[in-house]
């Protein structure tokens, strides 16, 4: 994935048709799980906590319907990756990049928790868990990608 344009609030990235399947394999995953990551807090008013907690699961479900809903469009979307030599062009409003972010971060962080929330990933390929290692770099990938982009990456 390469960016082959930045101008007025429009990406434009290259993909080669490799990496096209990988994204839309990925995408296709969300979302990965269905609550919070972890608990709020570890202390405190146990029934504020549980409050709060149940305020953040509503919020995290609509979210994910919103972005559910934004992923059925954003794939369904005629042209969305338009072919040329070598490959795809895609092309994001920067509305659409930062929901790229936020989606890919959802899958690879959700695959993560699926995991068991590991220290170390490396033992878990060597453990039959290696797809979900795999899909986890492949969000890592275009994330960073996305990230160099706008100058965020290294």
């Amino acid at each position: 994935m390469k960016l082959v344009e930045a101008k007025d609030g429009l990406y434009v990235f290259h993909l080669a048709k490799r990496e096209r399947a990988l994204l839309t394999h990925v995408l296709k995953m969300f979302p990965v799980s269905s609550g919070p990551i972890g608990p709020l807090s570890k202390s405190g008013d146990e029934a504020k906590l549980a409050e709060h907690e149940l305020a953040l699961a509503e919020a995290l479900a609509e979210q994910r319907v919103e972005h559910q809903r934004l992923m059925d469009a954003f794939l369904g979307e005629q042209g969305r990756f338009a072919e040329v030599k070598g490959g795809f062009q895609v092309r994001l409003t920067t509305v659409q990049f930062d929901w790229l972010l936020r989606v890919l971060n959802e899958v690879r962080v959700g695959l993560w928790v699926k995991l068991g929330r590991p220290e170390h990933i490396a033992p878990l390929a060597m453990s039959g868990q290696l797809d979900a290692v795999v899909e986890m770099e492949i969000c890592a990938f275009f994330q960073s990608r996305l990230l160099e982009a706008v100058g965020g990456g290294n």
